[in-house]
């Protein structure tokens, strides 16, 4: 055997064990804002082409008909399981304001979610709170590199973007999927905001999150320290991070180093026809994870089922997700749905 590999599984072999049968279900960019109307969309065809849109180009904030929807499916199943499908709802805390034309601001969740700006939203995430459908955790403040964003404000383009009102719109594009990107990067460190997100996340939710998932799967290790201080204590999706320079980290999965649990993501949901992640792909990983006594954490974006611009995406994924929870129940009935955060207590407390 090759020792390379060996080091490379390090986090793997060392990993802690489970007895239970766990299926997380990590979802990240709620509370992000990308295209806010048909208009903007019209306006990336002419400047872009169709045939340049990538998936995330129609991608939008939730509505409240897509919460209606996704909670309608996590309902029918509350009474099937001891503990039934629950979504960890991983937030953007903040958006770009574009009511102030000067500079590049920010809104918050609190002042950006109101029931004048989108009627019966803030609702319905408390709601699915209660229900037990969803329970939110931190992504991170705005998504992108401040540094890098300050920057193309000053441009020709970044100047129409922001008049269109999609300041971020050639990040959608094929080609250019990594612009503007690093939240939690080098080059981002000096002007990051997370404190403020940590802030932001309390005010509108109540509580304070413990997990994150940094954006774009991107994370230094500077960064650890700013997690540490704002209470962080698990990083989600560990396994597939990585530094601004494209290296991996080797820490044990679901263990403590440096101050912070690393769990990990092992499956995926995601059914769209250029990524091919559907339910039964789904389904051979979670029979993975449980055969190596590994919860089950499955990638399912908020980009699937976020149907204002693309409402037959989000039909297919629902009906990929009922397929999902009917075949969990017939091949595990004694599987156990917990968010991040209850996973978090539960290691944190062995």
């Amino acid at each position: 055997m090759n020792p390379l590999n060996i080091f490379k599984n390090l986090p793997f072999y060392l990993r802690k064990k489970f007895s239970d049968k766990y299926i997380l279900i990590e979802s990240d960019d709620w509370g992000l804002e990308r295209a806010a109307s048909a208009e903007t969309i019209d306006w990336m065809k002419q400047k872009y082409g169709e045939d340049k849109f990538s998936r995330w180009t129609l991608d939008t904030l939730e509505t409240t008909d897509d919460l209606e929807i996704l909670f309608d499916v996590i309902d029918r199943y509350k009474n099937k399981f001891e503990y039934p499908p629950v979504i960890t709802a991983n937030f953007i805390t903040h958006n770009i304001d574009y009511t102030k034309t000067e500079s590049l601001n920010y809104e918050g969740l609190k002042s950006k979610i109101t029931n004048d700006k989108y009627p019966g939203l803030k609702a319905l995430y408390i709601k699915g709170i209660k229900s037990g459908y969803i329970f939110p955790q931190l992504h991170g403040y705005s998504h992108f590199d401040l540094t890098l964003m300050d920057k193309y404000f000053e441009t020709e383009e970044g100047k129409e973007a922001f008049g269109k009102k999609f300041f971020t719109s050639r990040s959608t594009i094929k080609g250019n999927l990594s612009f503007l990107h690093g939240e939690m990067s080098h080059s981002n460190f000096q002007t990051n905001r997370f404190e403020e997100a940590c802030s932001e996340f309390e005010k509108f939710f109540g509580f304070s999150s413990k997990s994150v998932i940094p954006p774009t799967f991107i994370f230094d290790k500077e960064f650890e320290k700013i997690l540490i201080e704002n209470k962080i204590t698990l990083l989600q999706s560990s396994n597939r991070l990585l530094s601004t320079n494209k290296k991996r980290y080797r820490y044990p999965y679901f263990k403590m180093k440096n101050g912070l649990i690393r769990s990990v993501r092992n499956a995926r949901l995601d059914p769209h026809p250029e990524y091919k992640f559907y339910y039964k792909q789904c389904i051979e990983s979670i029979d993975k994870a449980f055969k190596i006594r590994n919860p089950a954490v499955i990638d399912f974006h908020r980009v699937n089922f976020s149907g204002k611009f693309a409402p037959e995406y989000r039909d297919r994924t629902i009906s990929e997700l009922k397929n999902l929870f009917d075949e969990i129940y017939v091949r595990w009935p004694e599987a156990k749905f917990i968010h991040t955060q209850k996973l978090n207590e539960l290691l944190w407390q062995h």
